[in-house]
């Protein structure tokens, strides 16, 4: 991918209040230093809806949505992806064809400062506490954590030695079962690095995976004989590596009017910079600032994500 055409000063700028946001979601306040917290913490909801109890280490089990507009993301996704949504206290559970793939939290930034949306991913470990020393002994950041989600299990906000910031999750109840994504759900996620080899040493260990190169410049991460998820090389020195994660669509070309017309942004249109899946992907950002990936993808396909999550 060329990164020039989606880097942005705004994006920069902004990114720390948005962790700052997606720190205090961590423990369900509504504004930093809130009274609020327990209450909103209480809001927060299994990833699964019925207990599992079973683990994949290195698996991305959910996504957030740390937002300062709900209305307008809700908005946004709506009429995007034909999400709907169920509300429980503040928190919004995303609901795709009736299966729950998210949720949504708003959040405001303090006075003053300005925040985008920023979409966290967790990834499954079995042990929080330890993976959080592992990630502080090789360079990266505690940012809030690791502590007892009500309802989820123990988790951790992080920073990786690169800057890439996620969540850390054992879930209480299990994560959810491989399987092929639908449309409308999350097909994938990718490490966009300019470090990639050290940032495939780094996920190695922390997700214990393999690695298989796909295309050009693009590894996957692989355990459990399924692909798990991409890192892809993006040369600039100067860029803010960070995770992105996609949905699975029938078409991008066919939603980057909607996507327009809905308060989003397009940064990257299908078979412009992608290399060999150019076609089959678009990198938008909505209505106020998070970043994903529209993913055409069918399965058999030998593509990015071909075997699901």
């Amino acid at each position: 991918m060329h990164s020039g055409t989606i880097k942005s000063d705004y994006y920069l700028a902004r990114l720390v209040a948005s962790l700052l946001m997606a720190s205090c979601f961590l423990s369900g306040c509504a504004t930093p230093g809130s009274t609020e917290d327990a209450a909103n913490a209480e809001a927060l909801v299994a990833i699964t809806a019925a207990p599992t109890n079973v683990y994949h280490q290195g698996k991305f089990v959910w996504h957030d949505l740390i937002t300062p507009d709900i209305a307008a993301s809700r908005k946004f996704y709506s009429g995007l992806f034909d999400w709907t949504f169920l509300q429980q206290g503040r928190y919004t559970i995303i609901l795709n064809k009736g299966h729950r793939i998210g949720g949504m939290l708003e959040v405001k930034p303090q006075t003053g400062k300005e925040a985008e949306a920023v979409w966290l991913a967790y990834m499954s470990v079995p042990d929080v506490d330890k993976a959080s020393d592992y990630l502080e002994d090789h360079g990266g950041e505690i940012i809030k954590g690791p502590l007892d989600m009500p309802h989820r299990g123990r988790g951790a906000l992080v920073s990786d030695p690169l800057g890439a910031h996620l969540l850390l999750l054992h879930a209480m109840d299990g994560d959810p079962a491989d399987s092929v994504p639908v449309e409308g759900s999350w097909l994938w996620d990718e490490l966009w690095s300019n470090q990639p080899q050290d940032s495939f040493i780094f996920y190695q260990n922390l997700g214990r995976y393999d690695s298989i190169f796909g295309q050009r410049d693009y590894q996957i991460l692989e355990n459990e004989g399924k692909w798990r998820a991409g890192i892809r090389h993006v040369p600039e020195d100067d860029f803010k590596v960070r995770w992105v994660s996609s949905i699975r669509v029938k078409d991008p070309a066919l939603l980057l009017d909607k996507v327009t017309s809905l308060g989003g942004k397009i940064w990257v249109r299908p078979g412009e910079s992608l290399k060999d899946t150019g076609a089959n992907i678009a990198v938008i950002s909505d209505n106020v600032g998070a970043f994903l990936i529209l993913h055409r993808w069918k399965p058999g396909d030998k593509d990015l994500g071909s075997e699901g999550q």
